[in-house]
C-alpha cells in the first residue's frame, strides 16, 4: 500500500519514514506505529519486531503483534499492568523476572498509547 509517511517506534526513538529514506534496519519496541496518508492517520500498537527500510522508498514492518489502537480495551490494559507488576515484585528466578518485566514494559507502552 502506498502512503505518505510511517512513524515507527524504534528502540532508538520514534522514527519517521518518508519516500527516499536512507536504507536501514530498525529494531522496534512496544509502541504506536502510525501510517499517514493525506489527512488520514491509522494507528496500531505493535509489541516488537523489525522495520526494513529499502532505498527504493519501500519499507517492510515485521511485528510480533499489531492491533489497531481503537480495538484495545483500557480496562484489560490496567488489569494486565497490575498483574505483571505484582509478578515482577514476587519473581524469584531470573526467568520469572524477565517474563514479568516484558509484561510490564508492553502494558506500560499500551497504557501510554491509549492515554497519549
Amino acid at each position: 500500500m502506498e502512503v505518505d509517511m510511517v512513524i515507527i517506534p524504534a528502540t532508538t526513538g520514534q522514527m519517521g519514514v518518508l519516500p527516499g529514506h536512507v536504507a536501514t534496519i530498525a529494531e522496534l519496541k512496544p509502541g504506536v506505529l502510525s501510517v499517514h496518508e493525506g489527512n488520514e492517520v491509522a494507528k496500531y500498537f505493535i509489541s516488537s519486531g523489525f522495520a526494513f527500510i529499502h532505498a527504493n522508498s519501500y519499507a517492510d514492518v515485521i511485528a510480533v503483534e499489531a492491533v489497531p489502537i481503537d480495538r484495545i480495551d483500557p480496562n484489560l490494559v490496567q488489569k494486565g499492568l497490575a498483574e505483571f507488576t505484582q509478578k515482577l515484585s514476587s519473581a524469584s528466578t531470573d526467568l520469572e523476572k524477565a517474563e514479568a518485566q516484558i509484561g510490564v514494559d508492553v502494558h506500560s507502552a499500551l497504557n501510554a498509547a491509549l492515554t497519549g
